[in-house]
């Protein structure tokens, strides 16, 4: 496999690497502020123009199989499905598949869920219908708080912890209706971009990517509808690209983190992971509330994510960085095209461009590789006469991190500022980016160290900056590995981010 043309010290992907990039990294003749002084969304584009609602006879049909949280919610509220089928159907697949995979950390009681579908079933049969989420069966990641349910982030750290409430993305799933089944794993506090106690569904002997991975597995098997998972560098993006299924990370702020256990205030994102683009916008309808809850000055205004599914794309413009496609796997490349090839017939103007920069990309992951440790060993103070239990790994990375000066952290900053400033004008000229979500197929377990900076290069940009972006599946390689293809907007673009992906995935549908 060739590699990706970065730096030499990419390879590395390290906290000491980062700092050796930010020591070469000429900032201060920019004089931007820290980024934490300029909220995401005070950098907004210029106003786009509204997108048209295609014609009944132009839609491509939504899926209508019941495996998937739309198709699911029509059957159920025609009377042709109920909620107790849909959580006795998770709980089979969870018996037969979990053991191999290892996507749960803990599960819920099976009567305490089997009584929670009676009473939704009731509910929806006296008329009470809570809206498309009523009886969906939900997974969350272990970094989540669920309430009476174990909250250990997969860390020996909290073990036998258990959370006394709600995550307040969580209470808003369970207002809309929906059944959390258990908790799933993700690597340990999120502090890398593998899950590796868990398997790919697809191919056991390779990795599911992470840190969100034990709920992309969860989906890609109908463990669940759905999962609620974290994204702070890419681990909602990956392992959805990894496994197969969508993985959706709005805005910043957008979706409330309040009960989450933190790797990085600055960067965490709760997001949803689902079998489609309209799944998605289905949990977004209930999960973005912004405003103060969502940890950023975002407005808070209600809004109905599922109009966005059959808009007309016909004149958009999509920029394909060309960095992105460096180093990519024949197989990855092949699905990329077709995606632009999908566009294209849908009548969008795909334009390959040269940024952001390969420097960019490389520094956009590297400093917020430096940003989020720091921010994560300032939280993890807590847990200080627990340091015998963290793995090596997580020790070693919150031992670096410790070592970091506040002007380093500050520098970094600075660049985030700059870089979401360049990126939000090369925006104005387009209505998204356009990209393979990870250059590489899953490798396989034992050999995904080698990859770790590769593996995140196309998604940590845009956490570190806060824009909306979402992979969108892409099919399968000959060997049977899935492929993602990644879609980011400017900030507080997420309907136009899914009007753009549910395009993509009509077309491959179509």
């Amino acid at each position: 496999m060739n590699e990706p043309s970065l730096p030499p010290s990419a390879a590395k992907g390290s906290l000491p690497a980062a700092l050796e990039d930010l020591s070469r990294l000429l900032v201060a003749g920019v004089d931007a502020p820290p980024a934490f002084m300029l909220p995401v969304t005070g950098f907004l584009p210029r106003k786009r123009r509204s997108l048209r609602d295609l014609s009944p006879s132009q839609r491509r049909p939504l899926r209508r199989d019941g495996r998937n949280v739309g198709s699911a919610s029509r059957m159920v509220a025609e009377g042709r499905l109920s909620s107790a089928e849909l959580v006795q159907d998770s709980i089979q697949a969870i018996a037969r598949r979990n053991s191999h995979l290892n996507a749960f950390v803990s599960m819920a009681p099976e009567p305490d869920l089997m009584a929670q579908a009676a009473k939704l079933d009731t509910e929806r049969v006296v008329g009470k219908v809570r809206g498309p989420l009523h009886g969906i069966p939900i997974t969350v990641s272990d970094g989540i708080y669920v309430e009476g349910m174990p909250s250990t982030a997969s860390s020996s750290v909290l073990a036998g912890v258990k959370a006394y409430q709600d995550a307040v993305a969580v209470r808003l799933l369970k207002r809309a209706g929906a059944i959390i089944l258990g908790k799933t794993q993700t690597h340990e506090f999120g502090l890398d971009v593998v899950t590796p106690q868990s398997r790919n569904p697809w191919d056991a002997s390779r990795e599911p990517g992470g840190a969100s991975g034990g709920s992309a597995i969860a989906v890609a098997t109908g463990m669940g509808l759905a999962s609620l998972g974290a994204d702070t560098r890419g681990s909602i993006r990956l392992p959805a690209a990894l496994c197969g299924v969508v993985g959706f990370k709005p805005t910043f702020g957008l979706v409330p983190t309040a009960g989450s256990i933190t790797l990085s205030w600055s960067l965490d994102h709760v997001a949803p992971m689902t079998v489609s683009v309209e799944d998605a916008a289905l949990l977004l309808n209930a999960l973005a509330i912004g405003g103060p809850l969502g940890g950023a000055q975002v407005p808070r205004r209600k809004r109905d994510f599922t109009t966005y599914l059959h808009k007309d794309v016909r004149g958009l413009r999509l920029a394909v960085p060309n960095p992105a496609l460096d180093g990519a796997e024949a197989p990855v490349m092949t699905a990329f095209q077709s995606a632009v090839a999908g566009f294209k017939e849908s009548g969008v103007d795909v334009v390959e461009t040269g940024s952001p920069t390969d420097e960019e990309f490389h520094l956009a992951s590297s400093m917020s590789l430096l940003i989020s440790r720091c921010e994560a060993v300032a939280f993890h103070w807590r847990f200080q006469q627990n340091r015998g239990r963290y793995s090596q790994q997580a020790a070693e990375q919150l031992e670096a991190a410790a070592k970091v000066t506040a002007a380093d952290y500050v520098q970094a900053q600075r660049y985030r500022a700059e870089f979401r400033m360049r990126t939000l004008e090369h925006l104005e000229k387009f209505d998204g980016f356009l990209m393979p979500t990870c250059p590489i197929v899953a490798p396989h377990s034992k050999d995904a160290g080698q990859y770790l900076t590769v593996l995140s290069r196309n998604c940590a940009p845009w956490s570190f900056i806060g824009f909306p972006a979402v992979s969108v599946p892409m099919g399968f390689t000959s060997d049977g590995l899935p492929v993602g293809v990644q879609l980011v907007a400017a900030p507080l673009e997420d309907g136009r981010l899914l009007a753009i992906a549910a395009a993509l995935e009509g077309s491959l549908a179509g």
